[in-house]
């Protein structure tokens, strides 16, 4: 038996969490790439490591991984409109691309510079083996994406299944075992 410390050192993956640091020095699977599988189609939402997050494939069929919160006032961009290369906020109009650069303000004059100015928080992010991955550690030591060994290749076929189960990440892999 753990004692409560240990259990609280093992389980808590959020808010700069021993265990969430830990998992963020790895590539981690965010969504199924077929929750995105149209261009400009319908943001979903994914809670991952403690994050809220907003998963998404623009005009161009790249997939983007951004923070929930809108950068200007924080309403959810789940509900934002996926459009011309980027996702637009529903509340005051701000466009980010996939990458979380702001590509417009439409409450700002394109020549007041103020989009180059505001970096919205997104991850890097590979598909492979019909999932969605995203490197959610530090941003300036990004890892190469090593495949999982289930999908070795590019042209795997894999089954995949979801299911949302509501317990920490350590009650279900010992459950599994």
């Amino acid at each position: 038996m753990i004692t409560r410390e240990e259990n609280e050192l093992l389980c808590r993956v959020e808010d700069g969490a021993t265990m969430g640091r830990l998992m963020r020095q790895h590539w981690v699977p965010i969504c199924l790439s077929e929750e995105v599988a149209e261009p400009d189609s319908d943001p979903v939402a994914a809670r991952i490591l403690g994050e809220n997050l907003v998963v998404f494939r623009d005009s161009d069929g790249n997939v983007g991984v951004l923070d929930e919160a809108c950068p200007h006032r924080g309403p959810s961009l789940v509900y934002g409109r996926n459009e011309e290369g980027g996702l637009r906020c529903l509340y005051h109009g701000w466009k980010m691309d996939v990458e979380g650069n702001v590509l417009e303000m439409v409450s700002e004059p394109a020549a007041s510079g103020m989009a180059e100015k505001v970096k919205h928080k997104a991850y890097p992010v590979q598909e492979w083996g019909g999932m969605v991955w995203a490197y959610m550690g530090p941003q300036d030591a990004v890892p190469e994406f090593v495949p999982p060994r289930w999908a070795p290749t590019a042209d795997v076929r894999v089954s995949i299944v979801k299911a949302i189960i509501p317990c920490n990440w350590a009650q279900i892999l010992e459950g599994a075992i």
